[in-house]
């Protein structure tokens, strides 16, 4: 039988969701037979030689180079009614599975990077290195959090077609995008624009890629952005001069650069979307923080003969095998190991038949060195993917005990439904459990590799099999609280119909879709809290991530534009405020003159709240 995400709301406490008082409620062993599938872990140390770096003018694209040792481990009208119908209906409900909090023994903060110690400011797309998205400021807490009001709107002019953005922030200056094109700087304390940069690009026509991206990069008095033409561009922090821009794609198509680049001592990753265009081989590009020159440049999709390449069959498919490198990775200072997870391969999403094996590095996350590229080790997801189910979700890196001993542990809520916690010193698999209502797999063995149920992979006649494309949660961003030991991720229990030659996402015929908050435990993988959305809400398809803080809070939104504020420990939802717009965005908090804020991105602008009245501090 499958292991399927099982409810337990006959044994739950509900809560109806009501605004707090004084909130605003308006607004791996590897084979040589190229022909056969891998069998075996799925996850694998490497000892490698450096990628050969390429030119940062755009000239030949150098191939990566490993070296791999296997080892012996086993309607805008339509959304306002929407928007008043779940003001109307109260229509969140924290559901408590575990009243009691948790507590994650033996956490410390030693991985992250010393730039990122002040809890005044925002310094990267997930506040720091670890992906964590915590913040220790506790102005803003449970107690309080009634009186958080808003205290300005920064409108973007003209409008994105989407935002996606998490506004970095240093000194009481915030740094954004809007789109692929455009970048503000914005007094942090009062929403006034310091400085605007336009980016002067002229798309062919409708082939323009996608404008959007989700935010800045920042190293001294530097700023780093993907651009909407596949370029990473560098303007001066202070003014928003220009200072360089370097291609990202060369020989291959460009789909937009929409990751928020990741600087790792001197040197700016940013990775690439369009893994299901059947045109892109992936790769995660490393430049020079200072000239732009190109450093070096993985391939996640090996070629004819290197390691990894046995996965594929010999044959042309790898040149448009995908597993694109769309969203920021994470970073630990004291192994020098940086985690970038990638996206499902190609040419073909539900069609797997061209590409018979495991099809590395697709579906993955790799630990690879800053310096010069060279893979460490790898774990698979979700080995041959014909379900469109990428591991583009933020690898969460955590120092906590594990079976009572200190443990370097990666965390990450994946798109197959399923909840994982690895070893990150190896890659070794500790944990999968699932998160979200999931038909496709038995269970995920001691080896690390899924144990499938073959009823669900895609057919000519269609399958039936959860989660959906979307995924058991997607790119929006997760959070973990070390004082509380919980992991918070949006999830959706939903399921589709898969056929070879497309797919089906029919919610009605295929079960419905319903969408949660979620906080696990990550010691054992256990729901310990879910705030079901009610409605509308629970269909739509929410882009919106999470952030967590020492004020025992939970921050996170729904597509339709409400911002909310829950219980870190047990989900009771405190406060909302409805922004008016689409929200694809993951909230952030700083400080500046004594005051915390707490911003979010909607389609329009940015929204900062504080206190009403904030308690005076030295």
């Amino acid at each position: 039988m499958a292991k399927l995400w099982t409810e337990s709301l006959g044994m739950s406490m509900r809560h109806s969701w009501q605004p707090a008082q004084g909130s605003l409620s308006t607004g791996a062993h590897l084979e040589s037979n190229a022909a056969a599938p891998l069998v075996g872990p799925c996850w694998q140390g490497s000892a490698a030689s450096p990628n050969d770096p390429s030119r940062s003018d755009g000239g030949t694209e150098g191939g990566a180079k490993l070296a791999v040792e296997p080892t012996a481990q086993d309607g805008t009208g339509d959304r306002t009614a929407a928007a008043r119908s779940f003001l109307m209906r109260t229509s969140l409900a924290a559901v408590l599975i575990a009243a009691a909090p948790v507590v994650a023994d033996g956490f410390d903060g030693a991985v992250r990077e010393d730039r990122h110690k002040s809890a005044h400011n925002w310094l990267s797309y997930d506040r720091d290195n670890t992906g964590q998205r915590y913040s220790p400021l506790d102005q803003i807490n449970a107690k309080n959090i009634g009186d958080l009001v808003v205290k300005w709107v920064h409108q973007f002019h003209p409008v994105p077609l989407r935002s996606e953005v998490t506004p970095l922030v240093r000194d009481g200056v915030m740094y954004a995008t809007a789109g692929g094109t455009m970048a503000v700087a914005i007094d942090a304390t009062t929403g006034r624009a310091l400085w605007r940069f336009d980016y002067p690009f002229e798309g062919p026509g409708d082939r323009r890629p996608p404008n959007w991206n989700r935010g800045f990069a920042i190293s001294g008095q530097r700023l780093y952005m993907g651009t909407v033409d596949c370029h990473l561009l560098s303007l001066d922090a202070r003014t928003g001069a220009f200072l360089w821009k370097s291609a990202i794609t060369v020989s291959q198509p460009c789909f937009g650069a929409t990751s928020a680049p990741l600087v790792v001592r001197n040197r700016v990753l940013i990775g690439v979307r369009g893994g299901d265009s059947g045109r892109l081989r992936g790769f995660l590009d490393a430049f020079d923080s200072e000239t732009g020159q190109r450093a070096w440049r993985f391939y996640t999709v090996p070629g004819p003969g290197e390691p990894g390449s046995e996965t594929w069959p010999d044959t042309d498919v790898w040149k448009g095998g995908g597993a694109a490198t769309w969203i920021t990775g994470t970073y630990d200072p004291e192994l020098d190991l940086i985690y970038w997870p990638t996206g499902n391969p190609g040419p073909k999403d539900f069609d797997g038949r061209d590409r018979e094996g495991d099809n590395l590095y697709s579906a993955s996350v790799i630990a690879l060195r800053p310096d010069d590229g060279k893979l460490v080790w790898h774990y698979q997801f979700t080995p041959h993917d014909e379900h469109d189910w990428d591991a583009n979700e933020t690898p969460v890196l955590v120092d906590a005990a594990w079976r009572g001993q200190p443990r370097k542990l990666l965390l990450q809520a994946n798109r197959n439904a399923f909840f994982y916690v690895l070893d990150r010193v190896t890659g070794e698999f500790l944990l999968g459990e699932p998160f979200a209502k999931q038909t496709w797999a038995e269970r995920i063995s001691r080896d690390g590799r899924p144990i499938l149920i073959p009823e669900a992979a895609p057919s000519l006649q269609g399958a039936h099999a959860c989660p959906d494309i979307h995924g058991g949660t997607n790119w929006h961003a997760p959070s973990f609280n070390p004082p509380s030991g919980l992991f918070y991720v949006v999830a959706r229990d939903s399921c589709g119909i898969y056929y070879r030659t497309g797919h089906s996402i029919d919610h009605d015929l295929a079960g419905g879709a319903r969408q949660f908050v979620r906080a696990i435990d990550y010691r054992d993988g256990s729901l310990r809290w879910e705030i079901p959305f009610l409605g509308d809400e629970a269909q739509e398809i929410s882009h919106a991530g999470t952030m967590t803080t020492a004020g025992g809070l939970v921050f996170f939104s729904s597509r339709v534009g409400n911002f909310v504020a829950a219980d870190a420990g047990t989900g009771a939802v405190l406060w909302h405020f409805n922004t008016g717009g689409t929200i694809r965005a993951s909230p952030m908090t700083f400080a500046h003159g004594g005051r915390q804020f707490v911003a979010i991105a909607s389609k329009n602008g940015i929204f900062a709240f504080g206190l009403h009245s904030p308690p005076n501090r030295p």
